[in-house]
């Protein structure tokens, strides 16, 4: 898992935490009757936050290293995002079915 882990910024592990909350939020809103879409929603807003702070804040710009790099980070993000929630589930709420 450290290896994997290392593929992603330090300083974009907050977007983690910020995908799980906004996953929580779209599953708790009433409005928001797909849940199945869920993690696609995660990976493109991962993707959208991901690419801007690597092109704009850290001025690598729009390059195809900086959209592939950030295409591989996105992924990663997302579904330590994901996993994450799965992971709090099965502990929380399965292991007392």
């Amino acid at each position: 898992m450290d290896n994997i882990l290392s593929f992603i910024r330090p300083e974009l592990f907050i977007l983690v935490i910020f995908l799980y909350c906004l996953g929580l939020f779209l599953k708790l809103w009433s409005g928001f009757k797909r849940e199945w879409k869920i993690p696609y929603i995660l990976l493109v807003v991962s993707f959208i936050m991901t690419l801007f702070y690597m092109a704009i804040f850290l001025g690598e710009g729009f390059s195809g290293s900086v959209v592939i790099a950030s295409v591989i980070e996105s992924v990663l993000i997302a579904a330590v995002a994901v996993f994450g929630n799965e992971l709090i589930k099965q502990f929380t709420v399965k292991r007392f079915e």
